[in-house]
């Protein structure tokens, strides 16, 4: 018996290197978006608006803004839309959550007595976005930090764009509905005539309004956005790939159900 399993042990035919390279890399792009499956992808945006300082040269890094880090909260809005969200958006979990990671990035709260360097306003919801790689867009700014897009005309590094690898793919993954948090930072005039200036914006997205929670991934949508407020990103769009928080389930005492009478 040893000898007959040997035998065909060692007559079953073997793959070349290559076809086990392949049957290899097979078996792991299965694996892979099954991983994937279970994370949150997470869009970051972020634009400098206002770049008289760094055209100066006043920035530490080319990519920075370089406005004051003194910041007062002025708004945060919901923007309504056709469709719903899953579940009504607890704003002070995401104020608590905001405030928290501009604390780790170098931002304060203005202190009583003086004035603060930028206003900021937070807006979320759910809707069809600008899409970021669509160069040559216009953009209303709305002080609540709505975003207005529509497509102005033509741009010729739009044609280089749309030559690089992933690009087509990356285009339209954004023309997706999102989910979205805004910040948007404006600067502080006292004059309640002057008109709004906006600083920076970064926005930050994810896919799914139909099925996911706000709630359940605010908090790890502000802490991969904040890093990049006030700066300019050197692509269009980063992603970024989160476990999705655990669920629990609280199961009672269980009972025996007597059968029906007929």
């Amino acid at each position: 018996m040893k000898t007959l399993r040997s035998r065909l042990v060692s007559s079953a035919p073997r793959p070349a290197p290559a076809r086990a390279w392949f049957l290899t890399a097979a078996v792991l792009a299965l694996l892979v978006p099954a991983g994937r499956a279970q994370d949150v992808d997470i869009g970051v945006r972020s634009t400098v608006v206002d770049k008289s300082l760094q055209w100066s040269h006043q920035t530490s890094a080319p990519d920075e803004g370089g406005h004051g880090k003194s910041f007062a909260l002025f708004a945060i809005d919901l923007v309504k839309s056709d469709q719903k969200l899953v579940k009504p958006v607890d704003q002070e979990a995401i104020l608590r959550q905001l405030l928290h990671q501009l604390e780790l990035n170098g931002f304060h709260p203005f202190a009583k007595g003086t004035k603060p360097d930028i206003l900021l306003t937070v807006s979320y919801g759910r809707g069809s976005m600008k899409n970021p790689y669509i160069r040559d867009q216009g953009e209303t700014p709305t002080m609540d930090g709505t975003p207005e897009s529509r497509i102005s005309g033509a741009f010729a590094q739009q044609i280089m764009d749309e030559k690089t690898p992933g690009y087509e793919a990356n285009l339209q993954k954004a023309s997706f509905e999102k989910l979205f948090i805004r910040v948007t930072a404006w600067e502080y005039n006292p004059d309640p005539k002057a008109k709004a200036k906006m600083l920076w914006k970064t926005v930050i997205v994810a896919d799914d309004p139909d099925h996911r929670d706000l709630n359940a991934i605010a908090a790890q949508m502000i802490e991969v956005g904040a890093p990049y407020f006030d700066k300019s990103l050197k692509k269009p769009e980063l992603d970024f790939y989160r476990p999705m928080p655990e669920g629990h389930v609280n199961v009672g005492t269980p009972e025996v159900v007597p059968p029906r009478a007929k």
